[in-house]
């Protein structure tokens, strides 16, 4: 298991560092365009009273991870201990979410168990697409998006982040940062002065923009995640073996010595047996 686990770690890695950049560059120009133009009134900006709120949480569909799918549950019940128990709606990604949560009593406005770990695009655009109708039609007023983020194959850190509406400002804390392998230097700030001419019209711009935007944000939550499991299984596995290994090498020894002490004091009763029978 910890050999299969690291081919789908390295595997999922290389997707997740090579989807990295895209999504960054994404939300950096999504970012400019939205403070260029502010005659643009799309209703996914707009923010509104606050009176439900969707929490899209992803987890694992398998154990043996170690503390991979604890931390994520951990951190939905800090989450949820904020708010009433009837203001959250809850979208369960993954078995372990649905299996620990359902029965809960929070209204689950859908689960996605099928998943199995595979980054299939379509499966994610249906996902982007039913959490944006979700909030378009007034359903729930406020998105967020609970992930792993993945570090290192030793650290990675459950993550919580606004999904909806997307937040209109010159630098978001919650996009998605490229790792130490694919870092760039990105200004902080977006300067005022900056104009743009829209062609054909920033309109058009932002509605062919936006659900690039929402998929790729889903997708790199996914990607997060299940490369946080892979390694959170590869170490897991790699621990229990260990453990295994020195288990066997303890009770190996233990049983040496038993059976040594057995033939030594056999050996004690043949002697005093042969001096007996000589005396």
């Amino acid at each position: 298991m910890q050999m299969v686990a690291a081919a789908k770690l390295k595997k999922l890695q290389r997707r997740l560092i090579s989807s990295r950049p895209y999504a960054h560059k994404l939300d950096e120009l999504l970012t400019h365009l939205a403070a260029a133009s502010g005659q643009i009134q799309n209703p996914l900006f707009i923010k509104r009273d606050v009176k439900n709120i969707a929490l899209v949480v992803i987890g694992g569909d398998k154990g043996l991870c170690g503390s991979y799918n604890v931390n994520i549950l951990r951190s939905m019940e800090e989450f949820l201990r904020k708010y009433p128990k009837e203001k959250v709606q809850l979208v369960l990604v993954g078995k372990k979410a649905y299996e620990y949560f359902h029965r809960w009593g929070y209204p689950i406005l859908y689960s996605i168990t099928d998943l199995g770990g595979n980054l299939q695009m379509t499966r994610i655009q249906e996902i982007a697409r039913m959490i944006t109708q979700d909030f378009l039609n007034g359903t729930v007023d406020e998105v967020h998006l609970l992930f792993t983020h993945f570090q290192s194959a030793m650290r990675y850190q459950p993550t919580i982040i606004q999904f909806l509406p997307i937040e209109n400002k010159e630098r978001s804390a919650v996009s998605f940062q490229p790792s130490a392998t694919t870092e760039r230097r990105i200004p902080k700030a977006v300067s005022s002065s900056l104009e743009y001419i829209f062609e054909p019209n920033a309109k058009q711009i932002f509605e062919a923009l936006l659900p690039r935007h929402l998929n790729t944000k889903v997708y790199i939550s996914l990607a997060e995640s299940f490369t946080s499991e892979q390694s959170s299984r590869m170490i897991a596995m790699k621990n229990a073996t260990d453990a295994a290994t020195d288990m066997i090498d303890s009770l190996t020894l233990v049983g040496n010595k038993l059976r040594q002490s057995q033939i030594t004091k056999e050996i004690a009763e043949i002697v005093g047996g042969a001096e007996a029978l000589i005396t």
